[in-house]
């Protein structure tokens, strides 16, 4: 061979080298590996959805009641099984299809539990035939739902179509605008954003050539997933502070909550966009010949007044002088779904003013995860029921004398101080942090692991602030945390030895005159920092007791157990 020729053979020779070793490694990746999960819950890449249910999951989880099977079925959906064609299916059958996100899957709700079992038991009691699919997937957004009752739902044919409707997240997860600027939906880098234009939909991703790798290459799929960071963008991790001085929303999601005052706004667009997504479902419905019914779900924060609202409102209290009533209109998108679904014709309920009602009499309407609870469920399939039965849906949007969101705690001043684990969760004081509460056993009491951090709200009262507890065998020794109190001072502790611990941090160092309260209610992060794992969970310690205590200092059990260091001011 001329001498010329001979670098370009061996670039010849190297890059088809290169691919045979390429097309190989992708033969092999899509003979062993499954598509890639990247998500923490149980998805799987789709080449059209973005992420589905993994087929076939099986998971055993707890509730009060005991274990229960967590189970996806063959399509990855929660509940029946698509049939392979209309024609499977009864012929006098009333066919219904759910669409919806994680609200709908319901992870931490038994199957029966659901809105859409209970809605086919009922149907069934009633002797009507009914068949009721669960066309939902966690972190879909309205266009993925729309796809998905494109794609899956032919099979089915509808007679009644039920979209759930979840504003706080599917504004998010509907417009690339806001694309990774929030922490509420992990599938934002992968998930397909639908346009709706006119009669067309287009798709479009966050990263189109990464979408057009990840639908045709098994190899770089795996690649991508062990090195994606899924969740906010730096560009999203301004403070809480910092949003508030500027006269935003606290966080980025609760700009929901916020009219837009500049109409090409990344929310007014996001608005935009899932308004023309909605005629899009309708326009589907109308074409497979069947009804829709949009169910509007609220926020937890704007049914009750969580503990993370009440950091937030005592941070708010504490920078701009108001709480977060004054900043934020928790009426808003319901509001603003009611003029649309009214102009448009298409028929509603909004949930907001039934979960508030039944919270104000002492009804669990939501999880600790902030999905709804069964009884959240069997509200909305009472209406959704009724609805089916050709009975009238109210809009229930929410009246000008709305009343905002209900407090689960009692008046600050009748509150007990100091909150009791030993033989109760006492689950509403809580926020974010706290892993699992374990019923008392003798000898050992009953307590809350934590995580790293753990959000509680105490009433503000007189006294030592104390945390007692136990710190189990396998965490790692020395226990240097920190309590903070949300707008105050920040104060260290030491944990010496495994075993019980009374950890009491002095009245004198607190500078109660400082701290913004939350309807007489401070806000207090616990800190111990990641002391073990359990499994790929991050843990604490176990605390027994936290609040203000005025009594005299006790010993732990046991001769003290721990060994403690003085707590110092921060």
């Amino acid at each position: 061979m001329p001498p010329r020729r001979r670098p370009a053979a061996t670039a010849v020779l190297a890059l088809a080298s290169v691919l045979v070793a390429f097309a190989a490694c992708e033969l092999a990746a899509r003979l062993l590996l499954d598509p890639p999960r990247y998500h923490d819950a149980p998805l799987e890449l789709d080449a059209e959805l973005g992420f589905r249910g993994v087929p076939g999951w099986r998971e055993e989880l707890r509730d009060a009641a005991g274990s229960y099977e967590f189970a996806l079925n063959a399509q990855g959906l929660r509940g029946r099984e698509l049939p392979g064609s209309r024609r499977a299916l009864p012929a006098a059958a009333l066919r219904v299809v759910f669409l919806g996100d994680s609200f709908l899957v319901g992870q931490a709700l038994r199957a029966e539990e659901l809105v859409s079992s209970r809605v086919e038991a009922a149907l069934r009691t009633d002797g009507r035939e009914a068949l009721v699919f669960n066309l939902s997937a966690i972190d879909w957004g309205t266009g993925q739902e729309l796809l998905a009752l494109r794609s899956l739902g032919a099979a089915v044919e509808p007679d009644a179509v039920v979209l759930f409707l979840y504003p706080a997240n599917d504004l998010v997860n509907n417009s690339p605008l806001l694309a990774q600027r929030t922490d509420v939906s992990a599938g934002d880098p992968i998930r397909p954003y639908v346009r709706a234009d006119g009669g067309e939909l287009r798709v479009e991703y966050a990263s189109p050539w990464r979408a057009w790798l990840r639908r045709h290459s098994r190899v770089f799929a795996a690649l991508e997933r062990g090195s994606l960071a899924l969740g906010a963008d730096p560009g999203a991790g301004e403070s809480f502070v910092e949003r508030l001085r500027r006269g935003r929303a606290p966080r980025e999601d609760l700009e929901i909550f916020r009219r837009p005052a500049d109409p090409q706004d990344r929310w007014s667009r996001a608005w935009q966009t899932t308004f023309a997504l909605l005629r899009a479902v309708r326009s589907e419905c109308d074409a497979m010949g069947a009804r829709l019914l949009v169910v509007v779900v609220p926020s937890v924060h704007q049914v009750v007044a969580t503990p993370k609202a009440m950091r937030l409102d005592a941070l708010a209290r504490r920078v701009r002088g108001a709480g977060l009533d004054a900043l934020l209109d928790w009426d808003l998108p319901e509001r603003e779904l009611a003029r649309f679904f009214a102009a448009e014709g298409i028929e509603s309920v909004a949930l907001l003013e039934l979960l508030r009602a039944a919270s104000a009499r002492g009804e669990r309407t939501y999880t600790r995860d902030e999905h709804l609870s069964a009884r959240g469920h069997e509200i909305a399939a009472q209406r959704v029921e009724r609805w089916l039965r050709g009975g009238p849906v109210e809009a229930l949007a929410p009246r000008a004398s709305a009343g905002g969101p209900v407090s689960l705690l009692p008046e600050a001043s009748l509150a007990p101080p100091l909150l009791d684990f030993r033989d109760d969760p006492r689950a509403e004081s809580i926020g974010d942090g706290w892993l699992r509460w374990t019923p008392p056993r003798e000898p050992v009491p009953g307590a809350w692991l934590i995580g790293p951090n753990a959000l509680a709200v105490l009433p503000a009262a007189d006294g030592d602030l104390v945390v007692r507890g136990r710190l189990p065998q396998e965490a790692r020794l020395p226990v240097d945390g920190q309590v903070a109190i949300v707008g105050g001072p920040r104060l260290r502790f030491r944990i010496e030895r495994h075993g019980a611990f009374d950890i009491r941090l002095p009245s004198a160092a607190l500078q109660r005159g400082s701290w913004p309260l939350s309807d007489g209610y401070v806000a207090i992060i616990l800190a111990p920092g990641e002391t073990h794992r359990i499994g790929a969970t991050p843990a604490g310690l176990f605390v027994e007791e936290l609040g203000f205590d005025a009594a005299a200092p006790r010993s732990p059990p046991g001769g003290g157990g721990a060994a403690l260091s003085p707590a110092a001011g921060d």
